[in-house]
């Protein structure tokens, strides 16, 4: 449990960081120079899987409560808010399925192409995630 909506915050977006940089890890040990093990690949996944899994926990039993509770209780409507909420889980769903798809070494080693297609997809989404609830749920949250 986080002890202030300031320390939640900067411990959503230091979670940010931290999957993204496992991501960029599984994407560079892809692209680098001669024939990186699928094994590396597959063992950054594992950490991005863990860390994902950690930072929807603490979103989906922490902080999006509590966001919707404060805007519950200033008589806001949090229809738009729930909306939001579900577009963030399905895109966890997919990330998952993707994660689920790509769990071992032969599946990556497989399909290296498609693989990293799916990949830079994954990233560009979580991406824009990111941004989209830095740049507009956190901050309203802190305002509130």
């Amino acid at each position: 449990m986080v002890n202030n909506t300031q320390e939640l915050i900067e411990t959503l977006k230091s979670q940010h960081r931290k999957i993204q940089s496992d991501l960029r890890a599984a994407y560079d040990e892809l692209k680098s120079e001669g024939e990186t093990p699928s094994s590396a690949i597959v063992a950054d996944l594992s950490r991005f899987k863990k860390d994902l899994e950690e930072h929807l926990k603490l979103e989906s039993e922490e902080f999006y409560p509590d966001y919707l509770a404060k805007k519950e209780a200033r008589g806001e409507d949090t229809d738009s808010a729930k909306k939001f909420i579900r577009m963030m889980d399905d895109i966890g769903e997919v990330v998952m399925a993707f994660l689920y798809k790509y769990s071992t070494e032969e599946a990556v080693e497989n399909s290296r192409d498609t693989f990293e297609d799916e990949l830079l997809e994954i990233i560009d989404t979580l991406n824009t995630r990111i941004e989209t609830e830095e740049q507009g749920v956190y901050d309203i949250y802190l305002l509130s």
